[in-house]
């Protein structure tokens, strides 16, 4: 072991080292190899920064390639038909459209979500498997939790379709049209 510990960490008499040195001693460090180690901050921050770059020139290729959806200059005597909410309020005026009584998907389905985003760290507080395991938790975690993720699926997926619906679907009078025509 400590041959190999020579072979890796090669003793150099013409290097000095800062805060932290290689030593032989009962430290758990000893026994680390390179290969163990994690990276540290400053390599975060490089792989950060050209990731960053990367998409920044991804983008900016797109945009010279694709121009982007505008429409004419905005005039306050004409207003659009169909008047459309911005893309992620579409789904709650997609609701809106289907109701009778607008006060149920206007107010009281956001204010349940807004409730419901405030009870998430206090509804599973007691898993019982190990973390970071996610099929295990899924189908290991109990009835309660099997029950919460089904609920979470559904009304991800339901604000996802009223989204798409209210978006690319809906023509003038909010009537339904395909996008494609």
């Amino acid at each position: 072991m400590e041959k190999d510990q020579e072979k890796v960490f090669v003793k150099d008499p013409n290097k000095t080292y800062g805060l932290m040195e290689i030593v032989d001693g009962t430290s758990p460090m000893v026994e680390k190899a390179p290969e163990d180690t994690v990276d540290t901050f400053p390599h975060y921050i490089i792989l950060l920064t050209i990731c960053s770059l990367a998409v920044t020139l991804i983008l900016l290729l797109i945009s010279l390639f694709f121009d982007a959806p505008l429409e004419d200059l905005a005039n306050p005597l004409v207003t659009p038909n169909p008047g459309k909410a911005p893309w992620y309020f579409t789904g709650i005026q997609e609701l809106i459209h289907y109701t009778t009584k607008p006060v149920i998907p206007a107010i009281i389905i956001p204010l349940f979500i807004i409730v419901w985003l405030f009870l998430i760290p206090y509804i599973d507080r007691t898993a019982k498997t190990r973390p970071g395991i996610l099929l295990n938790r899924i189908f290991v975690g109990g009835e309660k939790r099997k029950i919460l993720i089904i609920l979470f699926t559904v009304f991800i997926f339901g604000a996802l379709i009223f989204t798409a619906i209210g978006s690319l679907f809906r023509g003038e009078n909010w009537g339904f049209v395909l996008p494609w025509k």
